[in-house]
């Protein structure tokens, strides 16, 4: 079946990152049914989001992290909260540039599509975060994201808000 095709929702990108959250890399290969006890190895929460599913690091507030770990850091772009972060990824993953990518996590199993830089997805919602090293929020225009896959589950290691409007909002 594979994660092409799919149109993503609310929920769908919620399952993504609890499966992601905390996870080491490497153990996305056992596929969706992850171990949601940190104490047994599985997952491994750390601060810098350093070699797990990490997209609660590029969050604001405590909490609000679908995982119950991690809060934003100050020294990473943040989405303002984690409605925010869960809506912008759902608008991401609609675009051609994710639909793209998507089928080809589904083409070349085992790999990983990163959009950042000149691939980052632009985002048109009413979306808000904060630059690295910053507290004032602005517009997100676009985002970044880190997918894998393992059969028909979608994984998301990394997504923040790369690109902002240049003035804040009013």
């Amino acid at each position: 079946m594979g994660v092409a095709g799919t149109v993503y929702d609310t929920a769908m990108v919620e399952a993504a990152l609890f499966r992601s959250g905390g996870v080491k890399l490497e153990n996305y290969a056992y596929g969706p049914a992850t171990n949601p006890d940190p104490a047994a190895g599985f997952r491994k929460y750390v601060a810098s989001g350093k070699g797990v599913g990490h997209v609660y690091v590029h969050t604001e507030g405590g909490g609000d992290d679908i995982s119950g770990h991690g809060t934003g850091l100050v020294g990473k772009s943040r989405y303002v909260d984690h409605m925010t972060m869960v809506g912008a990824i759902v608008e991401a993953l609609r675009h051609p540039t994710a639909v793209a990518a998507l089928q080809n996590l589904d083409n070349n199993p085992g790999t990983q599509q990163w959009l950042h830089g000149p691939n980052a997805i632009p985002v048109t919602g009413p979306w808000y975060g904060y630059p690295q090293n910053m507290t004032v929020r602005k517009k997100i225009e676009k985002i970044s994201i880190n997918m894998r896959s393992h059969g028909d589950a979608l994984f998301l290691s990394s997504s923040y808000p790369e690109v902002f409007q240049v003035d804040p909002p009013p």
